[in-house]
């Protein structure tokens, strides 16, 4: 027993000058502390840290396209550490400095740090990249950069007096030409997700135009509920080959939907589409000749006289000449919105604000509802001001502790509110909270 307590102070008296000398020499907050290859590596820049914001991660930079971008990261252990760069799920660097162009446009950038042993850590950030007023910029609105895979695609351009190429992510869309201030081409077979194109113009510049959603589906409007109700491959040929929907089939349609016939033609001898009823005694859709020149889809409403006849008796769908390939219910389900703004502003009382000129809402009608997307970031505190260029009329007093409320904040667009707007426009103003959109809803 005297012997083992002998033998543990000597290790005690061994062991503590070495402490005590280490830790003379480091702590903790030295971000080379942990020099061993087998620790788990650690990125420590503080502007790296914050969590998602509904699933979209924070912005590091916004720069110019004509500024490089450039940044450096401190990792530990810094000796056994490699740093990659990805931008856009491309490897575009290695080392804990960068420093190069990027187009216009919105970048996603991720930062992995990898040690010698394979332990792996990895940031992932958003660069915001600004066009130049001349550049050529591509249409904003939803629909315009909603791209189905394998049909020809028509977008308006601005700044653009020639093209010779356009890419959307690196694959080169097909058939591209120019003209009247459109780009139309072919989008090409690939993976869907969200995309950057880059248009090459005449003469070999490059420019950066923003991200556009590539699809197997067909762009639907917010607030549209569709339905297919009916789905196939019927060659019709009146009363020998016809699609019927039952009463019951056509239940759920209410009275003014939309019901959307989508067709092929055929070759034939005529083409005539009639929508009737079972026996062919009341019609919904009277015969159409020359069914050839109708625009496809085929679309109609399902009014009340139109409802009454197939909750009696059905809706058959005939005439010849066409194939039928599917049936669907289109209908209102909310109000669409509308986008006026978009961006990522720290909203900063008199330093860092979102204006929205007269011109920018003259859209809007009185009556409307504004939202106004934002995240929460951490402040001393959190405040909402909506008021006009000069400060002297609100349109929505100042809210004190805004951190309380979730977005999007919501307001209705009166009479007065547009008078003001009319007038000074709308500055959207405050402390302590991120804008990132604002839309309206009729």
């Amino acid at each position: 027993m005297i012997k083992h307590i002998k033998s543990l102070a000597l290790t005690v008296l061994f062991v503590l000058p070495m402490a005590v000398a280490f830790t003379s020499c480091s702590s903790n907050d030295d971000p080379y502390f942990s020099a061993n290859e087998n620790d788990y590596p650690r990125i420590l820049n503080s502007d790296l840290e914050g969590e998602f914001q509904n699933g979209v991660p924070p912005i590091l930079k916004e720069i110019s396209r004509t500024e490089n971008f450039e940044y450096e990261v401190t990792v530990t252990p810094a000796h056994y550490t490699t740093v990659t760069w990805y931008i856009d799920g491309e490897l575009v660097h290695e080392g804990t400095t960068i420093d190069m162009p990027l187009l216009a446009g919105e970048h996603l950038l991720k930062i992995v740090a990898t040690t010698t042993k394979g332990l792996e850590t990895s940031r992932t950030r958003r660069v915001i990249v600004n066009a130049l007023p001349d550049d050529p910029s591509m249409a904003t609105d939803a629909k315009s950069r909603w791209l189905t895979i394998g049909k020809t695609k028509s977008i308006d351009f601005e700044n653009v007096t020639s093209v010779s190429k356009l890419f959307i992510g690196t694959v080169e869309a097909t058939n591209v030409s120019f003209d009247n201030g459109k780009v139309t081409f072919d989008v090409p077979s690939m993976p869907e997700g969200v995309y950057p194109v880059t248009l090459v113009t005449g003469d070999g510049q490059r420019f950066g135009c923003g991200n556009v959603t590539v699809s197997l589906d067909d762009y639907v409007d917010p607030g549209i509920k569709e339905t297919t109700i009916w789905e196939g491959d019927v060659d019709i040929n009146w009363g020998d080959y016809n699609v019927f929907l039952s009463a019951d089939d056509l239940a759920n349609v209410p009275v003014g939907a939309t019901v959307r016939l989508v067709y092929e033609i055929i070759e034939a001898d005529y083409h005539a589409l009639r929508v009737t009823n079972q026996d062919w005694s009341q019609d919904i859709v009277p015969q159409i000749d020359g069914f050839d020149s109708q625009p496809n889809p085929f679309e109609f409403e399902y009014t009340a006289d139109a409802k009454a006849i197939a909750d009696a008796k059905g809706m058959l769908i005939t005439g010849f000449g066409y194939k039928l390939t599917k049936v669907v219910i289109v209908e209102g389900v909310a109000p669409a919105e509308t986008t006026l703004w978009e961006g990522g502003t720290d909203i900063v009382w008199g330093d860092s604000n979102v204006f929205l000129s007269a011109d920018d809402l003259a859209d809007v009608p009185v009556g409307a509802t504004i939202n106004l997307y934002f995240d929460i970031p951490e402040a001393e505190y959190h405040a909402l001001r909506v008021t006009n260029q000069d400060w002297s009329q609100d349109i929505v007093p100042q809210i004190d502790g805004f951190d309380s409320y979730t977005s999007p904040f919501a307001f209705e667009y009166t009479a007065d509110a547009k008078a003001i707007a009319d007038d000074k426009g709308m500055l959207i103003t405050g402390f302590g909270y991120k804008l990132t959109k604002v839309t309206f809803a009729k």
